[in-house]
């Protein structure tokens, strides 16, 4: 049961392929819509059977329809989303089969369901679509239903109206699942002037022709006299005064094709001679306000956790540039250098730097690319997206937007907070701990932590301090509770964040085409030395644990001296692992839990591991599994 042109092909060719009984039902109001025309080539067109389609999407509650009410769904999305509320629409295009997964995965993720068709309300699609969910989601789901009343169409129009799903009632429905209260704000009608409108032969006649008109403006005319007649789909229809008085203004000629419920003309009315003036035609047209009330948020949708202490990575997808520089190929800057004196300085082989047409944007989406593959989801799964980057290529729309929208397959613009943050050195530490507090309020919430550099775009290859180090390197990485983790490959402690603002003097990035980076390399070494080592003995504190007892140490964006002058200090060894990736900011850590979890074999136990963050930031984590 298709709501467009383009699926009624799609839908047809695929039941002629099929060589199979086939029911096709096309709604007549459908039909009548001149604006959903499809393209000439009908054969390319092609629809598999079951397979649903995303009208819009959202985060709020979940809209499910096909046929004629998927139009009325869609204008009330567009309406709540214009008051605040991200609204969900789901197309199932086909009810026997019904895209049970897809319903059931939009049911899970807002966790408020309301089904529109125009069948019977009792054992009807709705029925089976709601008993469905219910069975089969692992999480409390409002539902309800909205449908034709168990009786048959009447012939008076308004009647037919007051029978059907209507944009109101619908609207009703939503507020109330939403704990909204709804204010409507009706025409209003009690003044010397009201309005005779267009009306067609029934709910599918959206516009209709006008053929005769038997008033002018100063006529005086009486309920139930005979002011027009217009061309519907199937039938000519008589329009009679509903109220009494004198024409003041005729809005349409003959010829004219106007929509119904305009206005055809204006009476100035004689309340004594007129009846209660009523629209006949759809309610779309009225304006409503919503409320939120102080209960909005419904007990049963969030989990809350008072013992709430672990967050899970569930994969980590990654792209480097596309350019791999090893110290032998820069190396002729500095004369005076030698390509091992480089590596043994540093403990760097090589960088990945990009090259053309890559950027901070093309890194970071390739990276959540890879990621939702990995996780088999799609960006409309995610409830917030976090992009720690050090090399903006733009101040605004974030770097966070703009791959959320860039990763939307389907071409939907996704209904998620997306914001950014300019901590490159430890940007990836401090995200993981906005999304620990954010998963800690909302348990089944999934969150996607994106980093991003493209150092060697800022560089001056004159100058060997910030040439050897830098890297362009962008992470993806999924974020969830540990309850809602399958396979992860960490699960983290809440991250303990320290740090010391510094205006520019030890790290400098400039914006694009604004200079170059500069570093004192002398006390970063220092201040990393200190800043690392301290963070570390915090995190290891608020773990429970001793310094002594770690199995793995792990410091990111730092050099070899750095990394062995902390192993000394701890007593306990260190993996390097920039040597591969250079220094590529925020996206190190990420890239060294990766790292980890490729090359240990063994599980590693609660806090057991140790992430340093640049000069600011660290995290015990633990390995969560082989």
């Amino acid at each position: 049961m298709p709501s467009s042109a383009g699926d009624a092909a799609g839908l047809l060719n695929a039941a002629f392929e099929s060589r199979r009984p086939t029911v096709f039902l096309y709604p007549k109001a459908v039909l009548n819509n001149s604006d959903g025309r499809t393209s000439e080539d009908l054969d390319k067109h092609f629809v598999r059977p079951g397979l649903s389609r995303h009208v819009a999407r959202g985060r709020d509650i979940t809209l499910v329809s096909y046929g004629n009410t998927v139009s009325l769904c869609a204008n009330a999305a567009s309406a709540f989303e214009a008051q605040g509320f991200s609204v969900e629409v789901i197309d199932l295009r086909s009810i026997s089969p019904w895209d049970e997964k897809e319903v059931l995965a939009s049911a899970r993720r807002t966790r408020r369901l309301i089904v529109v068709h125009e069948d019977n309300r009792t054992v009807g699609m709705g029925a089976e679509i709601i008993a469905t969910v219910t069975e089969k989601t692992d999480v409390p789901v409002v539902v309800r239903r909205l449908a034709r009343s168990d009786a048959h169409i009447p012939f008076n129009f308004r009647n037919q109206l007051d029978t059907l799903p209507s944009y109101r009632k619908l609207v009703d429905l939503m507020a109330e699942i939403l704990e909204c209260e709804v204010t409507w704000h009706e025409e209003d009608d009690s003044g010397p002037t009201a309005a005779i409108k267009a009306i067609g032969s029934g709910p599918a006649d959206e516009n209709v022709l006008v053929t005769d008109l038997l008033v002018k403006p100063g006529d005086k005319i009486e309920v139930g006299q005979l002011v027009a007649v217009v061309e519907a789909t199937k039938a000519s229809v008589e329009i009679c005064a509903n109220i009494g008085g004198v024409v003041q203004e005729v809005f349409a000629k003959i010829g004219d094709q106007i929509a119904t419920d305009s206005p055809l003309l204006t009476v100035d009315a004689n309340r004594d001679l007129s009846e209660q003036n009523f629209a006949l035609a759809s309610e779309i047209q009225n304006k409503f306000v919503l409320r939120r009330l102080k209960s909005h948020v419904i007990p049963t949708l969030r989990r809350y956790s008072g013992n709430f202490s672990e967050i899970a990575i569930n994969g980590i997808g990654f792209a480097t540039g596309a350019r791999r520089v090893t110290n032998e190929e820069i190396i002729h800057h500095w004369p005076n250098r030698r390509a091992d004196e480089i590596l043994a300085l540093t403990g760097i082989k090589s960088r990945f730097w990009v090259g053309p047409d890559e950027g901070t944007l093309s890194l970071a989406t390739k990276a959540t690319r890879d990621l939702l593959k990995q996780n088999q989801i799609s960006i409309h799964d995610i409830d917030l997206v976090i992009a720690a980057t050090g090399t903006p290529d733009i101040a605004t729309p974030s770097l966070a937007s703009r791959v959320a929208v860039a990763v939307a397959e389907d071409g939907v613009r996704p209904s998620l907070a997306a914001y950014d943050m300019g901590a490159a050195c430890s940007g990836y530490l401090y995200a993981l701990q906005q999304a620990y507090d954010f998963i800690a309020q909302q348990n089944d919430a999934k969150v996607l932590i994106i980093t991003s550099e493209g150092l060697s775009l800022s560089l001056d290859m004159t100058d060997s301090p910030t040439a050897f180090f830098s890297g362009d390197a962008a992470t993806a990485s999924l974020v969830t509770s540990r309850d809602m983790a399958r396979n992860p490959l960490f699960t983290a402690s809440r991250p303990i964040v320290s740090g010391r603002p510094e205006p520019g003097d030890l790290l400098y990035v400039p914006l694009p085409d604004d200079g170059v980076i500069a570093m004192n390399g002398r006390l970063v070494f220092t201040e990393a030395v200190h800043s690392m080592t301290r963070s570390i003995e915090n995190a290891c504190v608020d773990a429970g644990i001793e310094l002594a007892n770690l199995d793995l140490l792990v410091p990111h964006q730092a050099n070899q001296r750095i990394i062995d002058t902390i192993a000394k200090r701890s007593g306990r060894p260190a993996l390097s692992v920039i040597e591969t990736y250079g220094n590529t900011s925020s996206s190190s850590i990420p890239l060294a839990m990766l790292h980890v979890a490729n090359e240990r074999s063994e599980p590693l136990n609660l806090g057991r591991v140790a992430f340093g963050g640049g000069m600011t930031a660290g995290a015990p984590v633990r390995r969560a599994g082989k």
